[in-house]
């Protein structure tokens, strides 16, 4: 996407400029360009398309902010100033309020777009004109179906509509209306996509939407779905959307996709896992869709190098970093299990202590390939992309007088080595890195969760999959035996969930859909974060009453939106 990807701001300002107040009914475009001067050819059609790819961007873009609402990462704040996130917060509208707009600009953007395109269908004549239009509306329909799904995912009922709002009078109008029933829209648009879209894109379209996306997220809007089922004990709904949800996944497994190099691990020193996540690798045919950027020097950049790394790190600012607690959940290459718990202390030569370099030997390397601990240096490439180089190291805390990394405040005793760029001449807020939103063993994993609820357990398919994903940490095989009940072998699967896609966003989404809030984190204890020198970082629902965690699972609608329409009523927990 990064060859069409300047296409985007022309169209930003020309076609879809729209009002600077943040409430549903100003993301209504204002200011389109008249259909007398545009929508009269094709290339009128994608520019149009790749406005609505420009919008679903400023939704997905920072979705490993997240990952601060669950127990595993800590985030200290955001660089866009956006709020502070720690598990027993997250739901205010302070913090991720503004992706209610956020994806409401994207629909409406999606909706004016599908409305052109059928007038615009109407008057060419060539196959391969009408093809064109079909799969521009089949992406368009993609877009507008997932940020569907994160609004019934994050606040339940919503507003649905389907044509573009015309004016306020309208807007101000909506209703929400039942998520089941913008679920099956959902679904619905989904379906269409994947009937339309191909399977892979080459040069020029490279990154857009394809038909693997759509049945990847086809099977995620249905094994959600069936997890709230389950947890609002509708067995036989739940049962149903496990099942659809495995059929759309296997469509995937099916095609035998490899992973990246063949899921090989590569070097103890030099993990293949992490050269994945560098720009370079981002078209690989693991990544099934993407969050797409344009850096450097297009003004459509990321900030991963901002928020991931340090001062001696394209001068980022460690918004996000591991704690002790997602390095305790990598696991020995020896037994394949885990290590004994990491002890909290400054004594850097003690047994397991969290600060002794020698507590982190042989573990799984997406460990390495992820996060540092004290005395870890970064992955310095040289020109042949293998060879690791030298760099100063990082330490916790100042001691001994000597240059260490600038970790710029991260509190919690790690940061994090995924996502780091580590070539130069790009900025901090500049870089071409994509997002990924949807990766293969996610799916391999979601597949594993759904057929090991509809068959009572795993079957060995499902500990193939786990397998081949463990073979990329250089771990041994999952135990059969070991694993054999359905419970075990969910937790083998959260297990990989949570060290292969740390730092991507998803934890967060886990646990609600799992409902395990009160489970991490019970009433009225809670848990309380620590670094790894063992000094208190933050709570997490410590005496918290059962409305925070209501408030988790369930987000308070931006205020400005029933300030303005009286027929959009608060979710209850923030009445």
């Amino acid at each position: 996407m990064k060859r069409f990807f300047n296409l985007y701001f022309i169209l930003g300002l020309a076609l879809f400029a729209v009002a600077c107040t943040e409430d549903l009914l100003d993301q209504v475009p204002t200011t389109q360009l008249s259909s007398d001067l545009f929508w009269k050819t094709t290339d009128d059609a994608i520019f149009a398309v790749n406005g609505v790819y420009d919008a679903n961007r400023t939704t997905f873009d920072r979705d490993y902010y997240f990952d601060g609402g669950g127990e595993f990462v800590h985030t200290r704040g955001t660089s866009n100033n956006q709020g502070v996130f720690n598990p027993g917060a997250i739901g205010s509208n302070t913090n991720f309020g503004f992706l209610w707009g956020d994806c409401y600009r994207t629909i409406n953007r999606a909706n004016y777009v599908l409305g052109n395109i059928g007038a615009l269908r109407a008057s060419l004549k060539t196959p391969s004109d009408l093809a064109l239009m079909d799969r521009l509306v089949a992406e368009t329909r993609f877009l507008r179906a997932i940020n569907y799904f994160r609004l019934i995912d994050l606040w339940g009922d919503v507003p649905y509509f389907t044509s573009k709002l015309n004016g306020n009078t309208e807007a101000y109008s909506l209703i929400r209306t039942p998520r089941a029933v913008v679920k099956d829209s959902i679904l619905a648009d989904l379906a269409y996509a994947a009937t339309v879209l191909p399977e892979t894109y080459t040069g020029d379209n490279l990154g857009r939407a394809s038909k693997l996306a759509a049945w990847a997220f086809s099977g995620k809007v249905r094994l959600f779905w069936a997890c709230w089922m389950k947890n609002e004990g509708k067995t036989a709904d739940a049962q149903a959307h496990y099942t659809a949800a495995a059929a759309d996944f296997k469509k995937i497994i099916d095609k035998n996709i490899p992973l990246f190099r063949n899921g090989e691990p590569g070097p103890v020193d030099n993990p293949n896992y992490w050269h994945l996540f560098q720009y370079f690798n981002e078209y690989d045919p693991e990544i099934i869709f993407s969050v797409q950027f344009g850096g450097p020097l297009l003004a459509q950049g990321e900030e991963m190098q901002r928020d991931f790394g340090t001062r001696n790190t394209g001068n980022g600012q460690v918004w996000v970093a591991p704690t002790f607690r997602l390095a305790n959940r990598y696991q020995l290459l020896s037994t394949g299990d885990f290590a004994p718990s990491l002890v909290l202390s400054k004594n850097t030569t003690q047994l397991n202590s969290a600060t002794n370099p020698k507590s982190y030997a042989g573990r799984d390397y997406r460990m390495r390939a992820t996060i540092l601990w004290d005395e870890q240096k970064m992955l310095r490439l040289s020109t042949d992309g293998l060879t690791v180089g030298d760099s100063m190291p990082f330490r916790f805390g100042s001691r001994d007088g000597v240059t260490f990394i600038n970790y710029d405040g991260a509190p919690a005793g790690y940061i994090f080595r995924k996502w780091i760029r580590q070539t130069g001449g790009i900025g901090r807020s500049d870089g071409p890195q994509d997002m990924y939103m949807m990766r293969l063993p996610d799916v391999w994993l979601m597949y594993a969760e759904a057929i090991n609820e509809t068959n009572g357990g795993p079957t060995s398919e499902l500990f193939t999959l786990l397998n081949r994903i463990r073979r990329r940490g250089n771990l041994p095989a999952l135990n059969q035996a070991k694993f054999a009940a359905k419970a075990d072998f969910f937790k083998a699967i959260e297990q990989e969930r949570i060290v292969e896609l740390v730092g991507e966003g998803h934890r967060f989404f886990d646990i609600r859909r799992w409902k395990k809030a009160e489970e991490i984190w019970p009433s009225p204890g809670g848990q309380v974060l620590y670094d790894s020198q063992g000094t208190r970082v933050r709570d997490e629902f410590v005496n918290a009453p059962e409305r925070d965690y209501q408030r988790y699972y369930l987000f308070q609608i931006p205020p400005g939106e029933i300030e303005v329409n009286s027929k959009i009523i608060q979710n209850t927990p923030w009445l």
